[in-house]
């Protein structure tokens, strides 16, 4: 009675959302793209990077001042003077400045690839996501459909233990059988709309508006062969680009490390000036240079700590290839699995249903137990709700495969 209930409650909801709101994949994604919250972070941090880049650029700029003052002493009999002075200085070359401005350029290039790779990753999960709900609401329908077949041979079971042909265990065998098809209903109802839930926290909206996705061609599905995939990766893929653009970031940091050995040079302009046109205006220029000779062991250090890091770069763009290669091998393979299952369990399908059809007729003739129906339902289920996932699971795979290769 309580699963009754529930499956009531859960049909109602399935039936609110077949009057919601329908949309496609590309709806879904776009809407992702402009409201998931970890996606509009990385925006910001997109803004943020490219103001640091125009922040180091300041380095090489000129600094400009102006002032101006009143002013009196005892040698002037106490009187007012006034003044005013403009300087400027530039520093014409420090140590790591021009390291510093090609480091954050290279910063902000990495910054935009790791945006990338986060909007990759939000677009495979809205697809991952949309195509579980497709399939969970493919399996309710299987699952439905084979709870109507198990009524009508409860009905029939019941005819015939009314008539004295089979025993009340055939009766309630039946019936539990179908009960068990209303167990696993249930639990695919509420796995729907948990699903759409997610959904809707990744389009950045309230958990609770009502949703429903269109349905998909299971059937098409387009990826490259997989050494064009594997060369397309290596060019494409942003989490690659990244570790390689890090690895030129370390090496920066070692050519700023040595340079610290090197002088500092500066430039400078002065003007002053008094309102008094009895007191003459002065100007000033200076060439500034200064040299480091001994700071304890800190630039040396500093310069081997680049160099490790620099190592540590190195192994990370291996491994980020290694790590890319093994997943991409896996979906390719997991690929190939579910083609196989998608075309064994067809042909699995069209003979289990016509053994059920077969079963069910010596059944009726008494040639076949209440065991030997409930079994080819069974297989009838089982290869059904396996062609489904494996159909969906197969676009699953595509999704990740494209999200590899930077085509998502």
């Amino acid at each position: 009675m309580k699963i009754k209930s529930t499956l009531i409650c859960l049909s109602m909801c399935a039936g609110m959302l077949l009057s919601a709101e329908t949309l496609t994949l590309k709806e879904c994604v776009d809407m992702a793209q402009s409201n998931n919250p970890s996606i509009q972070q990385t925006e910001l941090n997109a803004e943020i990077g490219k103001s640091k880049v125009r922040q180091a650029y300041s380095t090489v700029m000129p600094n400009v001042s102006v002032s101006s003052g009143l002013s009196s002493s005892n040698t002037t009999s106490w009187a007012l003077g006034s003044s005013y002075g403009l300087s400027a200085g530039m520093t014409l070359y420090a140590p790591g400045m021009y390291s510093g401005i090609k480091s954050a350029n290279i910063n902000s290039k990495a910054n935009r690839l790791n945006n990338v790779s986060i909007k990759n990753d939000i677009v495979s999960q809205v697809s991952t996501l949309y195509y579980r709900i497709l399939s969970t609401k493919k399996l309710i329908e299987v699952y439905e459909g084979n709870i109507t077949v198990a009524e009508e041979n409860l009905k029939k079971t019941r005819s015939m233990y009314e008539q004295h042909v089979i025993t009340e265990s055939d009766v309630l065998k039946s019936e539990a059988q179908k009960g068990d098809f209303e167990s696993q209903l249930l639990g695919q109802k509420q796995l729907y709309v948990s699903y759409l839930r997610t959904m809707n926290v990744l389009l950045g909206r309230n958990a609770r508006v009502e949703l429903d996705v269109m349905d998909v061609d299971v059937e098409n599905v387009e990826i490259p062969e997989y050494e064009d995939a594997r060369n397309l990766m290596l060019k494409e893929n942003p989490q690659f680009g990244s570790a390689v653009l890090q690895e030129k970031i370390s090496k920066v940091l070692v050519n700023a490390s040595k340079e610290a050995f090197l002088p500092s040079v500066s430039g400078s302009y002065g003007h002053a000036g008094s309102y008094d046109p009895a007191i003459t205006a002065t100007n000033s220029v200076g060439l500034t240079a200064s040299w480091t000779l001994f700071n304890g062991l800190s630039r040396r250090e500093n310069m081997q700590q680049s160099k490790l890091q620099l190592e540590q770069a190195e192994i990370n763009v291996d491994n980020t290839v290694r790590l890319l290669d093994q997943q991409l091998s896996d979906y390719y393979t997991q690929f190939e699995t579910y083609t196989a299952m998608i075309d064994i369990n067809e042909r699995r399908l069209k003979s289990a249903q016509r053994a059920f059809e077969i079963v069910n007729q010596q059944y009726v003739l008494g040639k076949a137990t209440i065991l030997d129906r409930m079994q080819s339902q069974l297989t009838v289920l089982s290869a059904e709700s396996t062609l489904v996932e494996a159909k969906y699971s197969r676009k699953m795979v595509e999704a990740e495969i494209l999200k590899l290769i930077n085509k998502i």
